[in-house]
C-alpha cells in the first residue's frame, strides 16, 4: 500500500509543480455503469458510481483521478476504488487521436472479500470526432492488475462509447463494456456519464 501512496503523492506534486502559466483543461465527470452477468444481460451483477477529474495540457499530457464506489447487486456488500492515471492524447488528424495512460490505485473492500490492496492499471484508446458535437470513442482497452497476483485482480476490459456535446462545456455519453477476469468472461453493462469542462 505504501507504493501506491508514494505514486499517487509524486504525480499529485508533479501536477503542483507545473508551472501554472501552461494552458490547460480541466475536466470532471460523473459515470453511472450497470454491469450484467456476461451470458444474460437480464441479470445485474453490480452497480458503480465514477466520480472523475482530469487536467489536459496543450502538450498533449493528461493527468487525471477518480474514484468508484460499488455496490453488488447481490450480497449489496460496497467496495471502492481510488485510482490516478498519468497519460497523453495524440492527435492524428482533427478528426482522430490515439491516447495511452498508466495508472496506480487502490482497492478497498470488505475483509471478507479479501481485504484492501493496491493496483496498476494501463489503457489504450481510439477516438473519432464525426462532427463538432458528435465524437465515437471506438475502443477503449484496460489491463488492470494487482501488483500481489494472490489479490486476484486481473480484470481487463474492452468499452466503446459515443458522446454528444451540449454545448463547448458540457458533453453527454453512453458506452457499452464487457470485462474479463482471470481469461474468463467476468460482466458485461452499460455507462451513462456527463462531462464538464472549464
Amino acid at each position: 500500500m505504501q507504493i501506491v501512496r508514494r505514486t499517487l503523492l509524486v504525480l499529485a506534486g508533479c501536477v503542483a509543480w507545473m508551472n501554472p502559466a501552461v494552458a490547460g483543461d480541466w475536466t470532471v465527470g460523473l459515470e453511472t455503469l450497470f454491469d450484467r452477468a456476461p451470458d444474460d444481460f437480464g441479470e445485474p451483477i453490480a452497480t458503480k458510481i465514477n466520480i472523475n477529474a482530469a487536467r489536459t495540457f496543450t502538450s498533449g499530457v493528461v493527468f487525471g483521478g477518480s474514484f468508484e464506489p460499488q455496490i453488488d447487486a447481490h450480497s449489496h456488500d460496497v467496495g471502492y476504488n481510488l485510482e490516478s492515471t498519468l497519460g497523453y492524447v495524440w492527435k492524428l488528424s482533427h478528426l482522430a487521436s490515439l491516447g495511452g495512460s498508466a495508472g496506480v490505485g487502490e482497492r478497498f473492500q470488505q475483509d471478507s472479500s479479501g481485504g484492501n490492496f493496491p493496483y496498476y492499471v494501463l489503457r489504450v484508446r481510439a477516438d473519432i470526432d464525426f462532427s463538432e458535437r458528435w465524437s465515437w470513442n471506438v475502443i477503449t482497452y484496460r489491463f488492470r492488475d494487482a501488483f500481489n497476483t494472490e489479490n486476484d485482480y486481473n480484470t481487463p476490459e474492452v468499452s466503446s462509447a459515443i458522446a454528444l456535446k451540449i454545448d463547448d462545456k458540457r458533453s453527454v455519453y453512453a458506452k457499452y463494456y464487457y470485462a474479463w477476469k482471470d481469461g474468463n468472461p467476468d460482466y458485461q453493462g452499460l455507462g451513462f456519464g456527463f462531462k464538464h469542462s472549464f
